[in-house]
């Protein structure tokens, strides 16, 4: 980084010339290995799930909060299943939102949020 001073950093960050050498470095070996290590970390879960929820429109005034709530619920808020971690189970935990104004409703199985449909 070529500036301590934070202002001067964040400057850096957003000209063309730090946005060239963040995505070089993103693309190379070592930057995709780092990726890929931060997110095996919980924190590099938690900003990934984020990251998921905010391409699919989800609104919240704290995502730390929503995310909270959701890593530890354990049973749909609808028909009460036990909810696992996993992708292809119909008992996998799953945020369900308005996709029209993005508001978190609940926290359902898969099959729960499939059947609500929109």
């Amino acid at each position: 980084m070529p500036y301590k001073d934070k202002e001067k950093q964040k400057e850096y960050h957003n000209s063309e010339k730090g946005k060239e050498v963040k995505q070089k470095y993103q693309q190379s070996e070592k930057g995709k290995e780092t990726r890929q290590k931060y997110r095996q970390t919980e924190e590099g879960k938690k900003s990934e799930r984020i990251a998921d929820w905010k391409r699919m429109g989800v609104k919240s005034d704290d995502y730390n909060e929503l995310y909270e709530y959701y890593i530890n619920c354990w049973e749909c808020e609808n028909c009460g299943v036990e909810l696992v971690e996993g992708i292809y189970y119909n008992n996998k935990r799953v945020l369900d939102h308005c996709h029209k104004t993005g508001k978190f409703r609940n926290v359902l199985c898969s099959y729960c949020n499939l059947l609500r449909g929109e």
